[in-house]
């Protein structure tokens, strides 16, 4: 479930759950209100714990795709010094890499599908250059494109190594089970025909499907969905078409 789904489906969800807690009697006995505690602080520790780690790996993959992007750019512009058409046709590869990711609309396309403009660059300067010998700016221009094809390439295995980096398995049953704990307690607040005791109940059960599915949205960095991710090879191929 993406935010644009979440957003929408937040207030039926909401209301949903209030007609239920307060049309259904769930249990004929309260449970002692330090289950609810204890389960409601394991929780929120474990929870906030993990969504910390997520928080902190989406940062720096946010900042190592602007790194590449940015890469990305620098070589295209740098290859004006090379000539026209080499210049043209290195935007026709920077372009086929980001056109994929804009048309599948996922900013991880490249993880998850073979990609080789890294090499397809290198090959094309190869072949455009070889061993032609080279004024002195062209020179610094192909140094330049040489360093940034190496950050690019550094750039990448560390995304990669971020990418893979997503909660175990295990400490995924720990979640589940803590959640499900809490709201088994929950239900055992009375709340029939309690309209104050409902919607408190409502609300403590929607935070905690909320607080799920973002940690689930952090871990599969699907918040770069429509921001970071197309936004930015947007931008990239904007640079080449001579939007900006």
């Amino acid at each position: 479930m993406n935010n644009g789904v979440l957003k929408y489906l937040s207030p039926a969800i909401f209301a949903s759950l209030i007609l239920l807690y307060y049309f259904v009697a769930f249990f004929t006995q309260e449970i002692d209100k330090v289950f609810l505690t204890i389960a409601t602080f394991l929780f929120a520790i474990f929870a906030g714990f993990f969504i910390s780690r997520q928080g902190a790996r989406y940062s720096s993959i946010r900042e190592k795709i602007a790194t590449f992007d940015g890469n990305m750019s620098t070589i295209y512009r740098v290859s004006g010094h090379l000539g026209t058409d080499a210049q043209a046709q290195v935007g026709e590869i920077i372009k086929a890499h980001y056109k994929k990711i804009l048309e599948s609309k996922s900013w991880d396309y490249h993880f998850t599908h073979k990609s080789s403009t890294l090499t397809s660059l290198h090959g094309f300067l190869e072949k455009t250059i070889g061993s032609k010998t080279l004024v002195s700016l062209q020179n610094m221009a192909l140094a330049q494109i040489f360093g940034s094809l190496r950050d690019a390439q550094l750039v990448r295995k560390n995304m990669v190594a971020l990418y893979q980096e997503r909660i175990p398995r295990f400490q995924w049953v720990l979640i589940s089970f803590l959640a499900t704990i809490l709201l088994l307690v929950l239900l055992s607040i009375p709340s029939y025909h309690a309209l104050f005791n409902s919607l408190l109940k409502s609300a403590f059960t929607f935070a905690i499907i909320v607080v799920v599915i973002l940690l689930y949205q952090l871990d599969r960095l699907q918040f770069f969905e429509g921001t970071i991710g197309e936004t930015s090879a947007q931008d990239v191929v904007s640079i080449i078409d001579g939007k900006k």
